[in-house]
């Protein structure tokens, strides 16, 4: 089996949540629950009186908790969560009739996209049950001012929010980009627009790339690890644009006013350097798992010094 197979890499995607299921759902309820109690705490200690100052810190946490969850879980790769973390199911795993690369995008796709789903799916459960509890608790509340609305333009609409309004609608006005207003906007688009939207996109891909490699290479500590080596390489990296007086994109002013802002030579830079590096993890990653034995060191799964 040398060719590339759909049918195969579903069968092997779908034996992966089958062996999962149970994880899938406990960790669905986990997250339902830590969203609920932790919104909760946002309102008893918070500023409960401001309905649009609790939603930004809904907003805030959302928006910080799920790309916070989906990297750890990537960078779970290969550990017990995936049912491939041991040497029994490993061997199981090793042993399914699909070739390597069916194997090792099942087990992406499978970290990355349905583990990502299960992540949503928690988080608008939970966002549910504390609307539900906030809701009942206005109800029968002695404040009168519990079931008072409050008018705010978000994203250029106004609506009236209330203490139980979702906030789904804005942790995923924030994360996800409305395309359509994308797609109607992007034509007065200048070149600045478009460079720092590549270079956005890029930066995330590398950063999917790098915990890819990290949870495929580390055995323990793998998102402690890869997220110390993502935070020391953009350290370094504004170090060195610092030091050598160089920048993405850069602000011109005219006297005292803002008048527009230039794509400097360290974006055309990163819109080389990133797909290049994304390329390279990407590939050790493949590497890496294609080497996979049984047995192995307990830190890592490739022993460079028998390579």
């Amino acid at each position: 089996m040398n060719s590339f197979s759909i049918n195969r890499f579903g069968q092997v995607l779908g034996w992966l949540i089958n062996m999962n299921r149970v994880r899938l759902l406990g960790f669905t309820a986990g997250i339902m629950f830590s969203t609920f109690l932790i919104q909760l705490m946002l309102f008893v200690f918070g500023s409960s009186e401001k309905v649009v100052d609790y939603l930004w810190s809904c907003l805030d946490f959302g928006s910080f908790f799920i790309p916070f969850l989906i990297l750890f879980l990537l960078s779970m790769t290969y550990t017990s969560f995936t049912s491939v973390g041991n040497n029994q199911q490993r061997g199981t795993f090793l042993m399914i009739p699909a070739t390597n690369l069916e194997k090792f995008l099942s087990l992406i796709v499978y970290m990355t996209v349905i583990c990502g789903l299960c992540t949503i799916v928690g988080y608008i459960l939970g966002d549910c049950l504390r609307m539900a509890c906030l809701w009942i608790w206005a109800q029968f509340s002695a404040d009168p001012g519990a079931a008072v609305g409050e008018v705010y333009n978000y994203n250029a609409v106004d609506g009236t929010y209330y203490l139980w309004s979702t906030s789904v609608y804005w942790v995923f006005g924030k994360l996800v980009p409305h395309f359509m207003t994308v797609w109607s906007s992007c034509i007065y688009w200048g070149w600045y627009e478009w460079a720092s939207w590549i270079v956005a996109v890029l930066t995330a891909v590398w950063t999917h790339s790098l915990f890819t490699l990290g949870g495929t290479l580390l055995r323990k500590y793998t998102f402690v690890v890869t997220g110390v080596a993502w935070l020391a390489i953009i350290l370094l990296f504004l170090w060195f644009i610092h030091y050598f007086n160089l920048s993405v994109f850069n602000k011109e002013w005219r006297v005292d006013h803002y008048e527009y802002t230039t794509v400097d030579v360290m974006a055309y830079v990163l819109m080389v350097a990133l797909p290049l590096l994304s390329y390279f993890n990407y590939w050790a990653s493949f590497h890496i798992f294609k080497h996979f034995v049984l047995i192995t060191n307990k830190w890592t799964n490739y022993d460079i010094l028998k390579r």
